[in-house]
Order: C-alpha cells, then sequence, then structure tokens
C-alpha cells in the first residue's frame, strides 16, 4: 500500500510540475533533458526523504526548470539605414556589376525581341520616281534638293514640290557640289551647268571633252578636259567668266582631281605620271588671280608643287582656311596654302591598308575606309580591315567602327557619316558611335543624310525617296509584299509622276 501511494504522489507532482509551468506560461520553449530529468530526481529524493521519516507526503510548489544556458533567443532582423549605408558602401562594386549586367539583360532582351523594324511605305515623306534608262544623282542643300536626271535639274522643297526646274538631255549626268552650289556635267561631254537654290547660273562650253570638274562654296567651278593628247585646265567665276587657263601635256602627267580654294584664288590639280616604270603623283598649286600669278617665279602661276611617289593622288579638296587635304592610295597629307608664296605640307598619314572610300566630314573630319593588308605580316593592318576611322584636321583619329565586310562608299555630312556594306548602310558620328542600321533588299545606289540623322534620300534605279528612320536600332526594307499599296492614314506622299511630267509643274 505504501508502493502505491508513493507512485501516486509522484504521478502528481509531475501532474503539478506540468500545470505550474502552463500556468506561469513558461516563455522558454527550448529545455535541455539534462535540466529536467535533474528537476525528477530532485522532487523524487524530497518524496524519499519525507517517506522516511513516516511522515504524509505534502504537496510542494515546483520552481519552472532552469533556463539551459545555451539556449538564445531568436530575434527578427531589422535593418537601420545606418547599416544598409554600410553594407552598399562595402559592396559597392559587386553591386554595380550586378545593376550593370541586369540592364544589359534587360536590353538584349528588348533589342532582340524586337532587334529587326521594317521600314515601308508609312516612313517615306515623298518619293519621286523615274524610268529605268534614267540616271539620276541627289544633293542636299538645307532643306532643299538638287535632283538631276538624264532629262534635266529639279529644285526640291521638303514636301517634294518642284520649285523650279531647268530642262537639259544628257545620257549620265553626274553632279558635284560645295555650300549651297552645283555643277552637272554629262559623260563625254562639253557642258557644264552651274546652279544655286535660284536656278542655273551659268553654262560652260569647253575646249575638249570633260574628264573632270569642281565646283567651290561661292560658285566658282574648275574645267579639265581633253583636246587632242593634252588637256586643258580652266577656272570660272560665279558669274561664268574664265579666271584662269592653262595648258597641260600628258606626258608630264594626266589630271585626276582638281579643286578651287573657298574664296575662289588658288586651284590644286593632281597629276598621275604612268611613263616611268613605277607610277608616281604630284598635287600642283597655281594662283588663280594675275595679281598673285605675278608674283610668282613661274609664268604660268605656279606657286607650289608637292611630289607623292609611287603612289596614285586622285582626291585634292581645299578647306575653309585655305588649307588643303590630299589623298592617294598611300597616304594623305594637309597642305597649308594660307602663306603667299609658301605652301607647306603640315602633316602626313600613310596608309598600312588599301584605301576604299574616303570622304571629308562637314569640312571637319576625314572618314576613310581600309580594305586589305597591304601585308600579310602586319597584324595591325589586318586587324584594320574592312574599318572605318575618322580624322581631325590636324591628323589625330577621333574616331573607329569595324564593319563586318568590304565598305564600298563613304556619303557624310554635318549630321554623320553613312557607309555601305553590300546593301547594308550604317550611320555613324565621327566618334564612332553607331547611330542605326538600314537593310536594304533592292538594289540602291546611294544614301544621304536629310537636315537631320534620323531623315535621310534613298536612291535606287528607279525612285528617289525620303524616309524617316530609327536611330539606336536595326532597319529592314520591307518586300513588296509586305508593304501596302495604300498609305492613307500615314506620312507618306508618294508621287508616281515621271521626271518629266514633274518638270512640267
Amino acid at each position: 500500500m505504501d508502493e502505491e501511494n508513493k507512485n501516486e504522489a509522484v504521478e502528481n507532482t509531475v501532474d503539478e510540475i506540468k500545470e505550474n509551468e502552463n500556468n506561469e506560461n513558461v516563455k522558454e520553449e527550448f529545455e535541455t533533458e539534462k535540466d529536467e530529468k535533474s528537476d525528477i530526481n530532485d522532487v523524487k529524493n524530497d518524496i524519499k526523504a519525507e517517506n522516511t521519516d513516516k511522515t504524509k507526503p505534502k504537496k510542494k510548489k515546483i520552481k519552472p526548470p532552469k533556463k539551459a544556458s545555451n539556449i538564445k533567443k531568436i530575434k527578427a532582423i531589422k535593418p537601420s539605414s545606418k547599416s544598409i549605408v554600410k553594407f552598399v558602401n562595402k559592396n559597392r562594386t559587386a553591386l554595380i556589376a550586378i545593376f550593370a549586367i541586369i540592364v544589359l539583360l534587360i536590353i538584349a532582351f528588348l533589342f532582340n525581341s524586337n532587334n529587326i523594324i521594317k521600314i515601308g511605305e508609312k516612313q517615306v515623306m515623298f518619293s519621286k520616281e523615274y524610268s529605268m534608262s534614267s540616271k539620276a544623282d541627289f544633293y542636299v542643300s538645307g532643306e532643299n534638293i538638287f535632283y538631276v536626271s538624264k532629262d534635266g535639274m529639279l529644285f526640291l522643297d521638303k514636301k517634294g514640290t518642284t520649285l523650279w526646274s531647268d530642262t537639259f538631255t544628257m545620257s549620265s549626268p553626274y553632279m558635284l557640289n560645295d555650300g549651297g552650289y552645283a555643277a552637272v556635267a554629262d559623260s563625254n561631254s562639253k557642258t557644264v551647268n552651274v546652279y544655286d537654290k535660284t536656278g542655273r547660273l551659268y553654262q560652260i562650253s569647253t575646249a575638249g571633252e570633260i574628264t573632270t570638274f569642281a565646283v567651290n562654296p561661292i560658285g566658282c567651278c574648275a574645267v579639265v578636259c581633253k583636246v587632242g593628247e593634252d588637256y586643258r585646265v580652266d577656272v570660272y567665276s560665279n558669274t561664268g567668266e574664265t579666271m584662269f587657263e592653262g595648258s597641260r601635256a600628258s606626258k608630264d602627267g594626266i589630271p585626276i582631281g582638281i579643286d578651287v580654294s573657298d574664296d575662289g584664288t588658288v586651284v590644286g590639280i593632281t597629276l598621275v605620271d604612268y611613263n616611268d616604270i613605277k607610277i608616281k603623283s604630284s598635287v600642283q598649286f597655281y594662283y588663280t588671280t594675275k595679281s598673285e600669278a605675278q608674283s610668282t617665279e613661274s609664268s604660268d602661276g605656279l606657286v607650289s608643287a608637292v611630289e607623292i611617289p609611287e603612289a596614285i593622288a586622285g582626291i585634292v579638296k581645299f578647306l575653309p582656311n585655305r588649307h588643303c587635304i590630299v589623298a592617294s592610295d598611300k597616304s594623305m597629307m594637309n597642305i597649308d596654302c594660307s602663306r603667299q608664296n609658301s605652301f607647306n605640307k603640315k602633316w602626313e598619314k600613310t596608309f598600312d591598308n588599301y584605301v576604299t572610300a574616303f570622304d571629308i566630314v562637314n569640312n571637319e573630319y576625314i572618314a576613310v575606309a581600309y580594305g586589305e593588308s597591304m601585308s600579310v605580316s602586319d597584324e595591325t593592318a589586318i586587324g584594320n580591315e574592312n574599318t572605318v576611322h575618322w580624322y581631325n584636321l590636324n591628323g589625330r583619329e577621333t574616331g573607329y567602327a569595324k564593319a563586318d565586310d568590304r565598305i564600298t562608299d563613304i556619303s557624310s555630312s554635318s549630321r554623320g557619316t553613312i557607309i555601305t556594306v553590300d546593301k547594308e548602310f550604317i550611320a555613324y558620328t565621327s566618334r564612332g558611335r553607331e547611330l542605326w542600321r538600314y537593310a536594304a533588299i533592292q538594289n540602291v545606289l546611294g544614301m544621304q543624310f536629310y537636315n537631320s540623322v534620323d531623315r535621310v534620300i534613298l536612291v535606287t534605279p528607279t525612285k528617289m525617296q525620303l524616309l524617316d528612320v530609327k536611330k539606336g536600332v536595326a532597319m529592314q526594307e520591307e518586300s513588296e509584299t509586305e508593304s501596302t499599296t495604300s498609305v492613307e492614314g500615314t506620312t507618306a506622299v508618294n508621287s508616281s509622276e515621271t521626271t518629266t511630267a514633274a518638270q512640267s509643274q
């Protein structure tokens, strides 16, 4: 019976411990098994001691078990603004890299989801059509366009409206321009027409077939024609009066390039001599006014000449500061023509690659397209194949861009540079930053900026179009099946008129 009372007392004690734990709302949830057993053993020992004295066991208030020393209360982390700033400062580089990667991934996703924009009739501001037999050429002057074909010259405004026209017949007209002036001559003809925004200024009739010509920003025109076996050079004022005339024997070199200084006082001519085993070139400068020509030691006004050995010099271009850029297949140079009777070479840049295209950009930069390396062992030149480089007028490189294939043409203006790679046209700034790409399906003869970086003149064998393009994207011309026959509700103004019909307006 005593044994049963003992067991009952133990059970009652344990129940009382549990009840006390609940009543006291013990906050600690984790206890060690060791502490619990120790407390229970202590209770049992107390009971045994009481039974030994043969006294009736009394209910004893039991204290909660001791808190384990290795158990800590878990608290929620609430970062302060100070700790956040400290974390960011400590991991700034890693955070920037992560942010950049996220941005690039977003851009790549957006670009790849719509990386080709179709350009069709809705982007056409206006269009001029002509027959396949007509060779057309265009020159953008401000918001106006000089538009020439075998039937004549048209002067168009920004809406494609004909402001004036001049009718003539040429089998293959070729137009050169500078400033607000344009000069047009026919292949193997003896006539040059010079225009400004008001219409035809004057017409030149030469003694022989024209081989090359040029016009300057004030309307002066220089012409080279072949008379018999030799050549003749003439320079005309902006009123059509003869300012300079001279003869060149073919044995002294064939005139390839010609230009007149912006003030009309100097003419530069590049000559190529094929008579020797090795080709050589030279550029010669003449005064066009009698007063300056008489101040030279030469009877014909020759003031300076620069030899260019083992090269073909085909480009001579005057700048507004009376400097002159001369380019050959081996080098380009800047000639200072500002000093009286003392023209000097300022700098020269030699090429390690064959030059496939060349252009003066707004009289501020020089764009040069490099083709194949001249040496199979020159790693730098091999790396420069199919690239375009921009140089300032001091000969320092300012930009660079790599193309996927051979660059065949460069068209430049104050807005930037457009290079031609097969049927793809890529627009850049003079720092080499890409503006946009245009992939043509049909045969495109040329592309020029029109008064902004996102409007261009597109020239095909059958029409000229003024297009809106999109900066920062790649564009592809719509095929005939993709384009619609109606342009209602768009900004496009299609004109099916021929050149002859346009001239009758």
